[in-house]
């Protein structure tokens, strides 16, 4: 090797190791969930939606991205002693500030807020972040957080391993008593807010000893190491006093209930929680989650989420039912896949489309196994972009592209899970996750009759033709099918892209 070639190396290693990441000490105290109230109002209402007191837990599904937003801010509301928040990404948009308002309106009646968050997209409102912390009953941590006196090349570079694991874990806990867990983060297009694309996905409130089970997760997330208090991450002095941003955010909240979404916010909230509206099932639920400890890539491969389902499926006898936004089955998710269905059960699929899916690699590597699982007797269905103007849902339903978010399984006529984890290689290896199972036949038939009615005319059913072709059909609104013999969603462009994309060996990090 040529000496010049040599310095070169040598001083790029130098470079490296001058910038790889340092020890960082700091201060952090140790809080835990404080137990329910019997006197809170929460507990309350609870007790009045029948609570049998025999371990099970009461549950709804929420579907409705309006309805999921009411349940939160109705919850920050109510809440009398404690709020504990667990998301990873919260965004700085309507949704977003009508969010964080409410927690401060809770901080500012004497309610605890811890709020953890993954810190892959907060650098942008630091100075609110900052701000926010600063209250007296308000507590702010990021998970696995990116600092900020490092460049993002740099710690790409030299804190790769750590920076890509990150927490995709989604709850909110009020005194102890109420929990939502599922996939939607804090943002407009989980919600149904946004004019251009909007989610559907999948929440379930629950109550009971569910609760304490979310709470004791929280906490372990909580103090973890990887849950550096903000303060820590952020320079305080970022131009926001507390006061500030109070002033800011009501500013804001003013703008969001002075719109059309605002009004069908309060609409939602008379439909589902006036007089005795709301009600729940009561059923044995468990939650289960991976162990924060994921996030250092160390952990016992038998503790993390996806082993922990794993026997669920081993005894499963007649049928699977995946929704999973980013669906990336692999050679071995595809033979995994073919020895349930030789053993007789059935699995259904169903996933984004090219034009559906935001993440256009996933398409891709899914694309590339699609004729595997059809081969091996799996039913695949891909959401259709115009799903939302179909049905007609939320104020901008009329120019709205629908995109699935939802992460969501069923196992036989018994088993229902709903939370943040996609079958995908990120969820199952890489990023911490977290999910209810509910043991309940009634609301697994249910939930698949409710499934199976809307697949004909809100996606595109994939078959395999002898030849190897694949078609796609759907229904119209008039009840005509409609065949197509090529993808029907996405552009020209789209499908070179997405060709491209699936050639390339990024399978595992997806």
């Amino acid at each position: 090797m040529k000496s010049w070639i040599i310095m070169v190396h040598v001083c790029w290693a130098l470079v490296l190791a001058a910038c790889a990441p340092t020890s960082r000490t700091y201060e952090k105290t140790v809080t835990r969930s404080v137990a329910a109230e019997p006197t809170s109002q929460l507990y309350r209402a609870a007790r009045r939606l029948g609570d049998p007191g025999d371990g099970r837990s009461g549950v709804r599904l929420v579907s409705d991205g309006e309805q999921a937003l009411v349940i939160r801010l109705l919850m920050a509301a109510a809440a009398e002693q404690a709020i504990d928040a667990q998301y990873y990404l919260l965004h700085d948009d309507p949704t977003g500030h009508l969010f964080a308002a409410s927690l401060l309106r809770a901080a500012d009646r004497g309610v605890r807020v811890r709020l953890l968050l993954d810190d892959m997209d907060t650098s942008g409102y630091d100075a609110m972040t900052a701000a926010l912390d600063l209250h007296e009953n308000i507590e702010i941590r990021l998970f696995n957080p990116f600092w900020r006196d490092q460049s993002l090349l740099i710690a790409g570079l030299t804190d790769f391993k750590r920076i890509n694991r990150r927490m995709h874990n989604k709850s909110m806990t009020a005194d102890n008593t109420f929990t939502i867990v599922g996939g939607r983060n804090i943002g407009a297009e989980y919600f149904l807010a946004r004019e251009e694309m909007n989610y559907a996905d999948l929440d379930v409130l629950a109550t009971g000893p569910v609760v304490r089970q979310v709470s004791d997760s929280f906490d372990t997330y909580w103090n973890s190491e990887f849950a550096v208090p903000a303060a820590v991450v952020i320079d305080e002095h970022q131009g926001f006093s507390l006061n500030e941003a109070r002033d800011r955010l009501n500013d804001l909240v003013d703008e969001a209930r002075d719109t059309p979404y605002g009004n069908a916010l309060r609409r939602s909230a008379q439909e589902t929680f006036a007089g005795n509206a709301l009600s729940v099932d009561w059923v044995q639920a468990r939650l289960y989650a991976d162990p924060p400890s994921k996030a250092a890539g160390a952990d016992d491969p038998e503790q993390i989420l996806a082993s922990q389902l794993l026997p669920y499926f081993e005894t499963a006898k007649n049928e699977v039912n995946i929704i999973s936004a980013y669906f990336v089955p692999r050679s071995k998710g595809v033979a995994w896949m073919s020895e349930l269905e030789n053993r007789g059960v059935d699995i259904k699929v169903v996933t984004n489309s090219l034009a559906s899916n935001d993440v256009a690699p996933v398409y891709a590597h899914y694309a590339k196994k699609r004729r595997a699982l059809l081969r091996a007797g799996v039913e695949l269905y891909e959401l259709r972009p115009d799903a939302y103007q179909v049905q007609q849902r939320g104020i901008n339903w009329a120019q709205s592209r629908s995109g699935l978010h939802s992460k969501a399984f069923t196992i036989d006529d018994r088993y229902v899970f709903v939370g943040s984890f996609n079958w995908d290689p990120r969820s199952v290896n890489i990023n911490t996750e977290m999910g209810i199972l509910i043991d309940s036949p009634d609301l697994a038939v249910r939930t698949m009759g409710a499934l199976d009615e809307a697949l004909p005319a809100y996606t595109y059913n994939v078959t395999l033709e002898e030849a190897g072709k694949l078609v796609w059909t759907t229904r119209q609104q008039d009840g005509t099918v409609l065949r197509y013999d090529a993808e029907p969603t996405g552009s020209a462009w789209d499908h070179i892209v997405s060709g491209v994309l699936a050639i390339l060996p990024i399978g595992s990090q997806l």
